[in-house]
Parts: structure tokens; sequence; C-alpha cells
């Protein structure tokens, strides 16, 4: 069994802090299990995040500053160790150092195991970083892979505290999501969910290429769910609103997008359609069927489902029965290990 993250993280000093900075609230779902596990305060900088933050995630001391800046004094004085789902500056570490007289951890939070990175480097701020917390082997691996791993200050492997984090507390968020989610479709049928990753550097996202197919040709026999990144939204307004509208026209068809918790969805899920996005890794311990977008970018998680052939009706290559149930098995040892 795999020890909690409250101690594995356990220290001397318990005066620590959790921070979703910015309008990023997809991070909640990484960043506020980490704070609720570790009993430390969250605090948020946008007024939706800390909306969302209440509603989903109540178990959270929950902070708002949205004049977080004019606050770095108040912060050194009460906190030794900080937290983020975004690599934390290095000049900021010597502010609080210069202007503060204090020697504060700044600890990265990975927001998703994936395998994006190879084609940009999307992972060497790890190495700036005073310390970064890692899921497993995998990402070992590939900090090796990548020429990071040797330049890494310290780190500590945690395991998946979010899956923890959703069975602690399944009843409460899978009542959420049928309420807010599944009891909107009219009739019961198996659920598939596509979940594509946002235009990043590595460019992995399938959504602009295939997103309006997925809906369009969407039959009558399936529940489709699309998860949607954010910043699919945010990057590119024209062309994503131009494939979102189809889902009108699909009466078994809804997008998910202010629903940061993934793990209640994924429980219900028969399905999985995606491309490189963090949530296929998530949906390894499900042990369910998977499919894929791909492109020329390197993918270990390709290897535990079917890549799909986007000349050909999609639906009509998706099988219900699992045939990869060891592949699965395997990586998602090696990725929470």
């Amino acid at each position: 069994m795999q020890p909690q993250i409250g101690t594995i993280l356990r220290s001397k000093s318990m005066r620590s802090a959790a921070f979703n900075t910015g309008p990023d609230f997809h991070l909640l779902d990484h960043i506020a299990p980490l704070a609720a596990s570790l009993n430390i305060p969250l605090i948020t900088t946008e007024e939706l995040n800390t909306t969302l933050a209440k509603r989903y995630y109540p178990q959270v001391n929950l902070r708002y500053m949205p004049d977080l800046e004019f606050k770095l004094g108040e912060i050194a004085q009460e906190f030794d160790t900080l937290y983020e789902c975004k690599y934390w500056s290095p000049h900021l570490k010597s502010m609080f150092s210069q202007l503060y007289n204090k020697e504060i951890e700044l600890i990265f939070c990975p927001h998703g195991q994936s395998d994006k990175g190879y084609k940009a480097p999307l992972l060497a701020p790890y190495a700036t970083q005073d310390k970064v917390l890692i899921y497993g082997q995998l990402m070992i691996e590939m900090l090796k892979e990548l020429d990071v791993w040797n330049k890494l200050s310290n780190y500590k492997v945690v395991g998946n505290y979010r899956l923890q984090f959703y069975q602690k507390h399944k009843s409460f968020y899978d009542n959420l999501a049928e309420k807010e989610i599944f009891s909107k479709f009219a009739s019961k049928k198996p659920i598939l969910l596509y979940a594509p990753t946002w235009r990043d550097a590595d460019q992995a996202t399938s959504f602009f290429n295939h997103g309006a197919k997925v809906i369009s040709q969407l039959p009558t026999n399936w529940n489709l769910i699309i998860k949607l990144h954010p910043l699919l939204e945010q990057r590119d307004p024209g062309q994503f609103y131009s494939i979102a509208a189809l889902v009108d026209k699909k009466p078994n068809a809804q997008l998910v997008q202010e629903f940061p918790p993934i793990y209640p969805i994924l429980s219900k899920t028969d399905v999985y359609l995606g491309d490189y996005s963090s949530v296929g890794y998530d949906f390894l311990s499900f042990a369910r069927p998977m499919f894929f977008f791909s492109n020329e970018n390197r993918s270990r998680l390709h290897n535990c489902g079917q890549t799909l052939d986007p000349t050909k009706d999609i639906y009509s290559q998706i099988d219900t029965k699992n045939h990869y149930k060891d592949a699965q098995k395997k990586l998602y040892n090696l990725a929470f290990s």
C-alpha cells in the first residue's frame, strides 16, 4: 500500500502553504488535494479559482489573496515552505532572502504525468527548483533521458496522492459528478470521455484536428463527455468555439469546463479517448479501454490502448473490451510507484 503523502512530506516545520496563482483553475485538482492532505492552507489570487476551490475542495483551508504581490512580507513571516503547480522563478527566492532575510523553500508540484517534454524543453525548469515532487520511477526515467535528473537540487517521490484523496472523499465527489454531469444525460448509455490536451510547445493536442469528428460522428448509443483543458479556449478562442458549438446538435454530448476534479469523471467512464493529456495516465488505474489520436510525438501511454485512424469513422474503431490490461498495469506502477 502506498504511504499517505502527509507521511512522505512530514517535516519538523509545518509552516507550509500551497498556492494557486493566476487564472489556471485546472491546477486546483493537483494543488488542492496536496494542501488538504498536508493540512496546510491553499492561497488563491483569482475570484473564479476561489469560488471553484470552495465548491469542489471544501476540505481545504482556503485563503483568498488577490493582492498577493503586496503581501510577500506576511508570507515570509508566516511560512517556511511554499508549494505551487507552476515553476518558481529563481528571483523570488532571492527577493525573500534580500528583502525579508528569509530562506524559504520553494517546492514545485507537477500537474499530471504525461509523455510531453521530448519535443520542447518543458521539463528543463525542474533543474532550477529548490525541490520537486515526483510521482514515481517513470518521471525519474524521463528526467534522465532529458538530461535534467543530474541537475535537480532535491526531490521527493509522492506517488498518486490525488487518487488517494479521491478515494478518501469518494462519496462526496461521486455525488457531485452525478448531480452536475451524469444526471444531465437523457438516458443511461456507455460513457466515452474525450480529454484532449492543449496546444502547448509540443503541439500535442488533437482537439483542433479531430475534435469536430468526435462530436459530429457521435452515434446515439454513446454518451460523450468532452473534458476540456481551459487553455484550449484561452489560447485559440475562435477555433475552439467553432468546434465546441457542434455539441449543441448532439443531445448525448456535453462539454465539461469548470469542473476541476477528474477522478469522479473517470470512475464512471467506460472508454477513454485522448492524445497526450495527463488524464490518460490518471485513467490507467481503472484498467478500461483506451484509444488515442497520435502524431509523431513519443508516447509510452499509447502502448496501453489503440491508436485510431482519423480517416475512418471513429466510433466504428472503438471496442469496449480491454485488450491492454497488462500494459496498463505495468505503466501505472511505473508512473506512480
